[in-house]
């Protein structure tokens, strides 16, 4: 077995390169010929994000060393690699597996050797997202930008399913104009001046109409993510809104589009059932962090597919046909816990809390019925789950609350359901150490039926793959797993 080293560069000229490396002498099938000088293939971490419901680490990568000791490779210090492909993988031939698809932070000379320092997979998620500033250009009167008294550098807010109750952003204080979304497909459906709802005017069809002409008093009137006033508001201003896909697995592919990447299309599926989301953005933000609260609300992880295509599904009980992970590849087997509780036992309650409202009120106008003045006074609502019968069996089992953005209470209440059935029982957290040659394709997210005789799992305990230690110089694996 071997292992190569496959990376995107820009030579000295500009011109795009593939530069191939390999552990011993390798031709590709394409015959293309690699040169011969990887040193330590290096350790590549691989995972899952589930919040609490399964402890582990994401994916993470270190680095790989090439050997320079006769200079070979002292050209490199000419070539840009940062932010490029590299592909690592073992094997021969047809036989050869993808352990990483990921990208080059940079090139570090030492002596005798280079090292690739490789970049974790979702790290370029790890910045804020696209979002635009008030550039504070406002002549006023005119203008949309703030002025540079006010808001000016400021980002602007961005809606991602729906809101309720938000505050905007005076954008323009002579014309009484607000934002509440710099998305175009923002839809304003309601504006309250200190809770009471104002009347609704006909949409404005330019943001030059927007400016040029006002709504009558106690109205207001909307363009995309604006509305303008038509008198000056009593007390706090605060908007309901709406995109034109606010679903839960709509929303987590338009972040990712956002930044260009892929996701798995019956993912987006499964996580629309689940209804709209509430996601109001008004400071930097990281789209990970974004993405994240996505899987998190949904009772669900979140992990990188080799091919680059992020999955986000909902945690379910494993079970079903899955390839064998049989005893005579298992060199050990340890369990760190049997359920997702804080003290790693079985989780007897779940609660999550969902219908958010971004901005709570107490002192509203008079006109407030008092059914809408309580839910102003309270941020969020909350479906619980308890499991009796994990109580009886295990009177110390943990309890699990989730801030979710699940629009909706009754889905956040399936949601909280299905949690509570799932981990209010056994589940094992293992990590297994083998060879890795005996586990080939190993891929997070997919299942594995371990067979040993060790733990009861004689009969076979079909486990979810939640994450793995390569090292490649040894060809060592540490595999977790959970189930």
């Amino acid at each position: 077995m071997t292992w190569t080293l496959e990376m995107d560069a820009l030579d000295p000229g500009g011109d795009p390169v593939t530069l191939r490396y390999s552990l011993g002498r390798y031709d590709d099938p394409d015959d293309n010929a690699f040169d011969p000088r990887i040193d330590q293939p290096g350790h590549f971490k691989a995972g899952l994000f589930a919040g609490a419901l399964i402890a582990g680490d994401r994916s993470s990568y270190g680095e790989t060393t090439l050997i320079n000791a006769d200079g070979g490779l002292d050209y490199l210090a000419d070539y840009a690699v940062d932010g490029r492909a590299a592909v690592i993988r073992r094997g021969t031939g047809a036989d050869r597996v993808t352990v990483l698809a990921g990208t080059v932070a940079r090139l570090s000379f030492e002596t005798a050797v280079v090292s690739v320092v490789l970049r974790g997979p979702l790290e370029p998620l790890q910045t804020p997202h696209p979002q635009p500033t008030y550039a504070g250009d406002n002549e006023l009167p005119d203008g949309l930008g703030g002025t540079a008294d006010d808001i000016a550098g400021q980002a602007k807010p961005l809606v991602f399913g729906e809101v309720v109750n938000a505050t905007p952003v005076a954008v323009n204080t002579a014309r009484l104009i607000y934002q509440l979304s710099a998305r175009e497909d923002c839809e304003v459906t309601a504006v309250y001046d200190n809770g009471a709802e104002l009347t609704r005017g006909s949409d404005y069809a330019s943001a030059s109409a927007l400016q040029g002409t006002a709504p009558a008093a106690g109205e207001w009137r909307a363009y995309r993510g604006y509305v303008r006033l038509g008198a000056s508001p009593v007390g706090t201003i605060t908007v309901d809104a709406t995109t034109s896909a606010p679903n839960a697995g709509a929303v987590f592919a338009t972040l990712a589009s956002d930044r260009g990447w892929p996701v798995n299309a019956a993912d987006v599926a499964d996580l629309d059932t689940l209804g709209a989301v509430r996601l109001y953005v008004t400071d930097q933000t990281d789209t990970l962090d974004l993405l994240d609260r996505i899987a998190v609300s949904v009772g669900g992880y979140l992990n990188l597919e080799p091919d680059g295509t992020l999955r986000c599904r909902r945690l379910a009980a494993p079970e079903g046909e899955a390839p064998m992970l049989q005893q005579y590849a298992i060199r050990d087997i340890r369990r760190s816990a049997t359920g997702a509780g804080a003290n790693s036992l079985p989780v007897g309650r779940v609660a999550l809390n969902a219908d958010r409202i971004e901005t709570t009120q107490t002192n509203v106008a008079g006109s407030v019925s008092s059914g809408r003045r309580a839910r102003l006074a309270k941020q969020t609502r909350q479906a619980v789950a308890e499991n009796a019968a994990t109580r009886e069996r295990h009177p110390l089992a943990g309890e699990l609350e989730i801030d979710s953005v699940l629009a909706s209470l009754s889905s956040a209440q399936s949601v909280a359901d299905d949690l509570a059935a799932i981990l209010g029982v056994r589940r094992d957290v293992v990590t297994v150490s083998a060879r890795v040659e005996d586990l080939p394709d190993i891929t997070v997210g997919e299942l594995r039926t371990v067979v040993t005789p060790r733990l009861g799992y004689g009969a076979g305990r079909v486990m979810l793959v939640t994450g793995y230690l390569i090292n490649a110089q040894s060809g060592d694996i540490d595999l977790n797993l959970w189930g």
